[in-house]
């Protein structure tokens, strides 16, 4: 596919929108970015948060080349800096937005609340609906609920999955009572102060989660019973008890900061007199507010039977169980997705087909498992991998690669391949 002059609409303004953006600007392409938020309003949400992989990986050298072309001022972190969320946005990511390349293409602000075409519904079906020549239309909403609408030849969906949560009940279902206390129940990573100030200080704090999140929570919750110790964590997790404890090791791990977390939070698990609680093989059954007053009273159940029951209350619960896509936003398109990962399916055919214990090892996938069943709509980024929690920043620059590779008809085109940095 390739159109001489499309207009490009990319929903989401973190990483992989501004960097889509940036990838179809310097082709002189009409690009459109629509965030609902703010720059990078994803990453902020775990911004005190230290990423795993370094400054080096999480940028392309489009965006160092139009950051220095614009301020010859600008400072880069160091390539091999660690950066925590709020940093990466501040350092990075506003500042290559405000750059002259992106800045006139941002609607912030701008939530996209459905995608159709213009000329053909989801139910036309087959040879004599040429769907790729009926242009895209988007319902836009601004702050103010004032709807509008814009129309594009290609929709880039790059809204990742952080906005929409997993749940915590057995089997992935809501907890009885957890939809009603849903607002009370924090599902980000939240920001755990060494210090009485803490809300978590002295409190009882329920984790529920078996991956890095929840690590994390529970390495900073931990940190703060060491100065009050009356703080008291328990951790839930769904898988049965492992070897090591509930995360697993990767041989040989290129990334020291996942090692470092991998290794405190394990001990913490197996370990006693910390004051975290490990309960693995468990599942949140319900949740309900303690008679006269504000914390919960949750039930946990095991894998077999009802006698597996137990009972704890809590000030606070931290629900780490994942996120999923929201896939709402396209329900008038045609977009096969995979039934494990809600993924696009071609790329989660390929995924689950070459499954690696380690994200670092993934191949770059050719550009034909890129393309949906939709034509002229990509999903690019985390939520190209839906459920698949493997992603990594570097993976998504090239898909933006390939995808424009595409676009444009030149498969041998990139750009990235043809400027070189210097980031000492």
């Amino acid at each position: 596919m390739s159109l001489d002059s499309p207009t490009i609409a990319i929903l989401g303004a973190g990483p992989i929108g501004l960097e889509s953006a940036l990838y179809g600007r310097f082709l002189g392409y009409d690009v459109h970015v629509y965030e609902r938020e703010e720059i990078g309003f994803h990453v902020l949400q775990w911004g005190h948060v230290e990423w795993f992989t370094p400054f080096g990986m999480n940028h392309s050298p489009l965006a160092y080349a139009a950051l220095e072309a614009q301020d010859a001022d600008w400072k880069s972190p160091r390539e091999d800096a660690q950066l925590t969320g709020r940093e990466y946005v501040e350092q990075f990511l506003r500042p290559l937005a405000e750059t002259d390349l992106l800045a006139e293409s941002l609607h912030l602000q701008t939530e996209v609340i459905s995608i159709g075409r213009a000329d053909v519904t989801k139910a036309n079906f087959g040879e004599g609906w040429d769907r790729g020549n009926s242009p895209f239309r988007l319902l836009l909403r601004d702050k103010q609920g004032r709807e509008s609408v814009a129309d594009a030849d290609i929709v880039i969906d790059a809204t990742g999955v952080y906005g929409q949560h997993r749940y915590l009940g057995r089997g992935g279902l809501p907890a009885i009572g957890e939809r009603q206390f849903a607002n009370a129940i924090d599902y980000r990573l939240p920001q755990v102060s060494n210090d009485p100030s803490s809300k978590f200080a002295g409190c009882k704090t329920l984790v529920v989660g078996g991956g890095y999140s929840a690590a994390t929570s529970i390495i900073a919750l931990a940190k703060l019973a060491e100065f009050d110790p009356e703080t008291h964590i328990t951790w839930v997790v769904r898988n049965p008890k492992g070897e090591d404890g509930p995360l697993q090791n990767i041989p040989h791990d290129s990334l020291i900061h996942r090692v470092a977390l991998t290794d405190a939070a394990n001990r913490l698990a197996v370990e006693e007199g910390n004051g975290v609680q490990y309960l693995p093989g468990k599942s949140v059954e319900a949740i309900c507010l303690a008679e006269n007053s504000a914390s919960f009273d949750v039930i946990l159940s095991g894998r077999n039977t009802e006698e597996d029951e137990t009972s704890i209350s809590c000030d606070f619960i931290l629900g780490h169980t994942g996120f999923r896509p929201d896939c709402t936003l396209f329900d008038e398109l045609q977009v096969q997705l995979c039934y494990v990962t809600e993924g696009p399916i071609r790329l989660a055919a390929h995924l689950l087909q070459n499954q690696v214990g380690d994200c670092m090892n993934q191949e770059i996938p050719p550009v034909d498992l890129l393309t949906t069943s939709e034509p002229n709509f990509y999903i690019l980024g985390n939520k190209s991998y839906g459920r698949d929690a493997n992603f990594l920043l570097s993976l998504g620059f090239e898909q933006i690669r390939l995808v424009y590779s595409q676009i444009s008809g030149d498969a041998e085109l990139n750009l990235y391949q043809s400027i070189q940095i210097d980031a000492t």
